[in-house]
C-alpha cells in the first residue's frame, strides 16, 4: 500500500453552463476545442506546404471532418456498444447528448468522409491523411479531460499514489450536489488522465517531430497514428475499467483492445504499403495547394 492512500476527486461541475432547458457541458466545449485546435494544426501545415489544401480551404477540410466524428462515432457506439447487447433503440441514435460515442468508429467515418472528398476533389490521400492524424491528437487530450470531469470511462482498482474515487454516475454525467452521489467502490487509476497525455499531448508531439523535423510524410504519419494510438489504447486498457455490458473476451482482452488491434494491423499496412510505392511527401503552394515541383527540406 502506498504511502499517499488517494488523491482527492476535484469538484468539477460537468455543466459548464445552466441556462434552464439548455445546459451547456463540458464534454460538448471539449469537442468544440477538440474541431479548434484540428483548425489550428491544419492551417500551420497548408501554410508551410505540407498539407494537399490551400490555406482559405482549410475550414472546408475540418467540415468533413465534423460530419464524420459525429456520425461515424454515434453509428460506432450503436454498432460497437449497443446492439450487440440488446441496448439497441432508434430514437437514442442522435441523442448525442446522453453520451455515446467511439473513437474506432469516428475515426473510420472521418477515413470514408476524405476518401471519398479526396476522390472528387484529386487531392492525394497519403498527405492529407498525414495532416489529419496529427490534427486529431490535440483533440484527444480534450475529449479525455472532459471524460474525467465527467467521472466516466476511469480506471480499476488501485493502490497506486495517485489513484482516486470517483462518482458513480450509471446513467451519464448529472449535475454535482457537492459530491452527493454515491461513489464507486475503491480508489482507481484516473485512466483518462493517462490517456490525455498518452493520446493527446505524447503522441501529437511524436507525430509533429515525425513530420515537420523529419520529413516523414506520404501517408506514413497516418501509419504511425494508427499503430501508436493502438497500441497506447491496447496497454492503458489493462488499468481501464471495461463498459460493463461488455466485460472482457478471451485472454482477458477489452472491445477496445480488440478495436486497437485491427488500427495497429492497419497501421502496419499502410507503412508496408508506403514503403513499396516509395511515397515521399509532398510539398504544396500555400494559396493554391497545388504540389509544387521541387521538394526540399521542411522547417
Amino acid at each position: 500500500m502506498s504511502i499517499l492512500a488517494e488523491i482527492a476527486y476535484p469538484r468539477i461541475d460537468p455543466i459548464l453552463l445552466d441556462l434552464g432547458k439548455l445546459k451547456i457541458r463540458w464534454y460538448g466545449v471539449s469537442y468544440v476545442l477538440a474541431f479548434v485546435l484540428a483548425y489550428l494544426v491544419l492551417r500551420m501545415l497548408a501554410k508551410r506546404g505540407r498539407l494537399p489544401v490551400a490555406v482559405d480551404r482549410v475550414a472546408d477540410v475540418l467540415f468533413w471532418g465534423v460530419l464524420g466524428v459525429f456520425i461515424g462515432g454515434r453509428l460506432g457506439y450503436v454498432l460497437f456498444y449497443m446492439i450487440p447487447f440488446g441496448e439497441f433503440e432508434w430514437g437514442k441514435i442522435i441523442r448525442v447528448w446522453d453520451g455515446g460515442m467511439s473513437f474506432h468508429g469516428g475515426l473510420l467515418g472521418v477515413v470514408i468522409a476524405y476518401v471519398l472528398w479526396a476522390r472528387k476533389a484529386r487531392i492525394p490521400f497519403g498527405d492529407l491523411g498525414d495532416g489529419l492524424a496529427l490534427a486529431t491528437a490535440p483533440g484527444l487530450l480534450c475529449v479525455r479531460l472532459a471524460n474525467f470531469i465527467n467521472a466516466e470511462l476511469y480506471g480499476t482498482v488501485t493502490d497506486v499514489a495517485w489513484g482516486m474515487r470517483f462518482p458513480n454516475y450509471e446513467n451519464g454525467p448529472e449535475r454535482w450536489e457537492a459530491l452527493g452521489k454515491p461513489m464507486v467502490p475503491g480508489v482507481r487509476h484516473p485512466s483518462q488522465l493517462y490517456e490525455a497525455f498518452a493520446e493527446g499531448l505524447l503522441l501529437f508531439f511524436v507525430l509533429r517531430w515525425l513530420m515537420l523535423r523529419k520529413g516523414l510524410g506520404g501517408g506514413r504519419i497516418a501509419g504511425v497514428f494508427l499503430i501508436g494510438y493502438g497500441l497506447i489504447r491496447f496497454a492503458l486498457e489493462f488499468v481501464r475499467l471495461p463498459d460493463k455490458q461488455l466485460g472482457r473476451y478471451a485472454l482477458g482482452l477489452t472491445q477496445g483492445q480488440l478495436l486497437s488491434s485491427i488500427m495497429i494491423v492497419l497501421g502496419l499496412i499502410t507503412l508496408y504499403v508506403c514503403h513499396k510505392r516509395r511515397s515521399k511527401p509532398g510539398h504544396y503552394d500555400p494559396e493554391t495547394g497545388k504540389r509544387l515541383p521541387s521538394e526540399g527540406a521542411f522547417a
